[in-house]
């Protein structure tokens, strides 16, 4: 009988940062409405039912919406619009590993086969083949930069690192959600620089698996970001998913910097890495960065961008001076003297952490 590596504690591709996903808002995915009748399960059960899950492989389609609250800017000001996103995504091993991410102009694939890894855009019409490194053999994917919110089980693994001992753990209930009976799993922050009100998680009563993942900030009662399986299948797929022939009429290339083309840290190859200050709920990410470099480019590849950074309120204080975005789940703040400071905190610990990172 053939052996599948297993996915555990919801090991499917990559990592997420709410932060940093650019879909839209609508309604919301998950409802309570007739929700089904399961057998008591305690917060602490619950959280050692995610820890513990272990499935073999899984097919679904995840929807994912955000509305962050973000000030309006004017049409030009290059700020993600309201919407939904959709995405397919196969996983059979951590190196058989296919999402495809849905929009209206059409699909683009990033598809890991072994040591095969292809890109392709039907929009362009355009596929692109690279040979996964040698030291990227036994990560759960590659290149894990394009799976950035891929799933509800990244986001809950990224809320539940965050958890620290005054974090209120509840249970809240059951649904259904993609057919599938769950709990409801909810994590409270009390935390004052958080802009966190609440995380809520959908947790499938016989696998473990989130479902679904809703991040509701302090300042309002609907989520800000939700992402949620509206279709999952726990049989591992079939070999067929993770192999690609090219349609035709694509033109195909063989990818020549495989880290250098998907991350595309050419042009940025001088960047640092961020910088995490803090832990839990209060972290904030710190990336220091050139100005200059970064409006000069701005200006002439995008614009809008540079717009965009004209037009947001001037703020300064003992950490120096700079501008500032604010919305309901995200604070940024861009410094005069070459940092970007992001979190899901309020504007005053961004500035505490410019004073001293």
């Amino acid at each position: 009988m053939p052996r599948h590596r297993t996915v555990r504690r919801f090991a499917v591709p990559a990592s997420i940062a709410a932060v940093a996903i650019a879909v839209g808002a609508g309604a919301g995915i998950v409802s309570a409405d007739d929700p089904p009748d399961l057998p008591d399960q305690t917060a602490a059960e619950l959280l050692a039912a995610v820890q513990n899950s272990d499935i073999p492989g899984l097919s679904g389609t995840v929807v994912a919406n955000m509305e962050l609250g973000l000030p309006d800017l004017g049409s030009d000001g290059g700020l993600p619009s309201a919407g939904s996103s959709s995405i397919r995504m196969w996983y059979a091993a951590p190196d058989k590993v296919r999402v495809a991410f849905l929009d209206k102009l059409g699909e683009t694939d990033v598809i890991r086969n072994g040591a095969d890894v292809w890109t392709w855009d039907s929009g362009d019409n355009e596929a692109v083949h690279y040979e996964a490194p040698a030291e990227a053999a036994d990560l759960p994917m590659w290149p894990p930069s394009h799976f950035t919110g891929a799933s509800p089980m990244e986001a809950a693994e990224q809320a539940l690192a965050a958890i620290e001992p005054d974090t209120e753990v509840t249970t809240d209930g059951t649904v259904e959600l993609a057919g599938r009976a769950a709990y409801q799993l909810v994590l409270s922050p009390k935390d004052p620089d958080s802009l966190v009100g609440e995380i809520r998680l959908a947790i499938d009563a016989d696998t473990g698996v989130p479902l679904s993942t809703q991040i509701i900030p302090v300042s309002g009662d609907e989520p800000a970001f939700e992402v949620a399986f509206s279709r999952i299948d726990f049989t591992v797929p079939d070999a067929e998913n993770f192999t690609f022939t090219a349609p035709a009429g694509v033109t195909v290339t063989e990818g020549t910097d495989e880290v250098g083309d998907l991350w595309e840290s050419g042009r940025h190859a001088d960047s640092t890495a961020p910088r995490l200050v803090g832990e839990g709920w209060d972290k904030v990410a710190v990336i220091d960065f050139d100005t200059a470099r970064m409006s000069e480019e701005a200006t002439g590849e995008a614009p809008e961008v540079s717009g965009l950074l004209d037009r947001l309120p001037e703020v300064s204080g003992d950490w120096g001076s700079g501008r500032v975005l604010t919305s309901s789940l995200v604070s940024v703040l861009i410094t005069d003297d070459g940092r970007l400071l992001v979190g899901a905190v309020t504007p005053e610990r961004l500035y505490a952490v410019a004073a001293t990172a």
